[in-house]
């Protein structure tokens, strides 16, 4: 990570922060002693006097003022790096300089003790060394960590190495143990360096290294062996196999298969993936408990963020061993509350907090635009929009714009501190619980097979051939809760867990508060969740179907729901909204998105968001005498109007059968509306 200034503080201070996700200690993947060294390497007086610090003080003096660094662990890259060395000192690293004969320094080198003269040797940090799962000594850290594609050749993690840079970061696997052993020591070094946040990027290694055709590791391969070895059914493919000693890979290459396939035509690839799915939750809930336990031995607390990238299923079971979630989000857009739905729902009530990603969607093209002074509006709603949602988008301090854009994403000082304060002015006011009625069903095992073997794990055709895939189940998950939002529908996002990775928490009794549960193609469904919806209806609520529901469930058994008087089919996407509860009672058109969050003061928060952005001017289109009400239970004597750039005011409030309406003199990019039952 680059080098810190308390100026920075100054600037992220005013700007409102409260945490600093991808924002240091991430020198781990070159080795133990370059994190180290980022922690308390020595500052030099000429750098010291323009208030330059290393990043364990940094640490501190952001502690200072309520602001949590998160240390980053990239979990799967593992780095070399060209560089020049005279006498053991580095004189260039990265960006080469012809000053010295090229070397490398990185993982490798740090474990054969041949790095710069300034790293403790390897055994200072694995006085007994490191052991892999065949019993040997490992002798280079980075050829071990690696995954393999199906020919044994290790896999690189093509994304963020910059091609003109001659650098090498291989695809790290966290099934290997040693790989878990070495990220735990990183971990201890980065809470000894005062982090009270350690955020795990790449969450998904090894399953993620499907997109370049992997892993075949020996680690990955005991993984598919104890996988098929319980299964209750051995596939036909296997049958006079013993399992006790397959080698999935060998298998593949006795049948003539060779590395640059694509992994979804392989055979077994269905078990190989779900065998995975399994491993990445077993061993992230491994080192988010051993954060945990080291900072308790050392008397601290912290808090676990992992980064759960577009909020994919195959998260859900991760959520339960951390404290924040963090998203790249796929694709950065301009409108998608949907998305931010979604992922506070995911998140069962901890704090999402949402990252642009340099590579997918619009950040790269509004960052040309902010440079010449224009879409400063458009900057607004990227971050509006999700706390509107119950959810934080972070604001941008330099971010990351991946390895080709020779930028990074910086908006004017004044724009960002304008927004960050409006934020903190209305922090009171945002919050992942809600008074809406209607819940949509995101069912893990309805979605999740279809999310890997979808273009996310593809790149197009660049790693391998595409194939034409077994027919999958419909899924209409994602139209219908981007439908809602495009109606203004309030809603919320209630997951059905895939019960092999994490135990099911849906009951009648939970699904009771809402009038209604939307089911869109729910057709992976368990005995114990048909029975929450059956005890749901029962108890008076009511469900809609869209498209197929429990397909696995025995015809009886599913007609159980599907014929009861408080169950519809819906056979079109546009009809849903019509027939969900009215919670918010507006004309807002589809350039607009609406929700309520339920406060722990008791109050209700109704936050609009306006998306009429007219090119030409360069502006929101304000909307002007907008009117709007929400159905809520209970008293309400005061509303008051929250809106960028603005003083606070009071609303009149009037009531009428339960719906409290308001009238907005001014809607520009957004508002929010606090109905309470007082004064301050």
């Amino acid at each position: 990570m680059p080098p810190r200034r308390l100026s920075m503080l100054d600037d992220l201070e005013e700007m409102g922060a409260t945490i600093l996700v991808w924002a240091g200690l991430g020198g781990g993947s070159i080795s133990l002693p370059y994190l180290e060294e980022e922690a308390y390497g020595p500052v030099p007086a000429r750098f010291r006097h323009y208030g330059y610090v290393s990043e364990s003080e940094f640490i501190h003096h952001a502690r200072e003022r309520d602001i949590d660094l998160f240390a980053i662990i990239f979990e799967s890259q593992a780095w070399e790096f060209p560089a020049e060395l005279v006498d053991g000192e580095v004189v260039a690293q990265n960006e080469l300089r012809g000053v010295a004969p090229q070397t490398t320094i990185g993982l490798r080198e740090f474990s054969t003790d041949t790095g710069p003269a300034s790293w403790k040797p390897f055994r200072h940090y694995f006085p007994d060394g490191l052991v892999n799962s065949a019993g040997e000594q490992v002798t280079n850290l980075w050829e071990e960590v690696a995954c393999r594609d199906l020919e044994g050749n290790p896999i690189r993690a093509h994304w963020v190495e910059v091609a003109v840079r001659d650098q090498v970061s291989y695809y790290a696997d966290r099934n290997n143990p040693v790989w878990r052993e070495y990220l735990k020591a990183v971990i201890r070094i980065q809470i000894d360096a005062g982090a009270r946040g350690i955020q795990l990027d790449e969450t998904d290694t090894p399953m993620s290294a499907l997109r370049y055709g992997g892993c075949f590791c020996r680690d990955c391969m005991d993984e598919m062996r104890a996988y098929l070895l319980a299964l209750d059914e051995i596939p036909v493919e296997l049958e006079g196999v013993d399992l006790t000693r397959f080698d999935y890979r060998a298998w593949l290459l006795e049948l003539g298969h060779r590395a640059g396939e694509n992994p979804r035509g392989l055979p077994l690839y269905q078990h190989f993936s779900r065998c995975q799915q399994l491993a990445i939750a077993r061993t992230f809930e491994e080192l988010s408990t051993y954060a945990k336990q080291y900072a308790a031995s050392k008397g601290v607390e912290i808090r676990v963020a992992g980064n759960f990238y577009d909020c994919a299923p195959y998260f859900d079971p991760m959520v339960d061993h951390v404290d924040v979630l963090v998203t790249e989000m796929r694709e950065t857009k301009y409108q998608q509350p949907w998305y931010f739905r979604h992922g506070v729902g995911l998140s069962r009530g901890k704090p999402l907090v949402a990252v642009e990603n340099p590579y997918g969607g619009v950040t790269e093209q509004l960052l040309q635009k902010v440079q010449l002074g224009r879409a400063f509006d458009l900057f607004r709603l990227t971050i509006f929009e999700a706390s509107a949602m119950g959810a934080n988008m972070s604001l941008p301090y330099g971010s990351w714009l991946g390895t080709e854009v020779k930028d990074s994403y910086w908006v004017p000082r004044h724009l960002v501190v304008e927004t960050g304060q409006f934020l903190k002015e209305i922090d009171h006011l945002i919050s992942p619980s809600s008074p809406h009625r209607t819940a949509v069903v995101h069912s893990v095992r309805s979605l999740i097979a279809l999310t890997i073997d979808s273009d996310q794990f593809n790149d197009g055709e660049r790693w391998f051939p595409d194939v034409e895939q077994p027919d999958a189940p419909a899924q209409s998950y994602w139209e219908v809760i981007e439908s809602l939002s495009r109606s203004s529908k309030g809603y919320d996002v209630v997951v059905f867990p895939d019960e092999a990775l994490r135990a099911n928490d849906v009951t009648g009794q939970s699904l009771s508060r809402y009038e209604t549960i939307v089911l869109p193609d729910v057709w992976a469904v368990s005995a114990e969740q048909h029975r929450a919806l059956l005890d749901y209806v029962h108890r008076g609520g009511h469900v809609l179907i869209h498209g197929v529901y429990g397909s696995e469930l025995d015809p009886a058994t599913r007609e159980e729901l599907t014929s009861h008087a408080n169950v519809a089919i819906v056979d079109a996407i546009d009809e849903l909204p019509a027939l969900t509860p009215v919670d918010i009672v507006a004309d807002l058109g589809p350039l607009a998105a609406a929700s309520l969050h339920e406060l722990q003061s008791g109050a209700v928060a109704l936050h609009l968001v306006n998306y009429d952005y007219d090119e030409e001017s360069d502006v929101v289109r304000p909307r002007t005498g907008v009117t709007v009400g929400a159905q809520l239970a209970g008293t309400f004597s005061r509303a008051r109007l929250y809106a960028p750039g603005e003083q606070a005011v009071d609303l009149e409030l009037t009531q009428q059968e339960g719906v409290w309406t308001v009238t907005v003199p001014q809607l520009a990019t957004y508002a929010v509306i606090e109905f309470s039952q007082g004064e301050d």
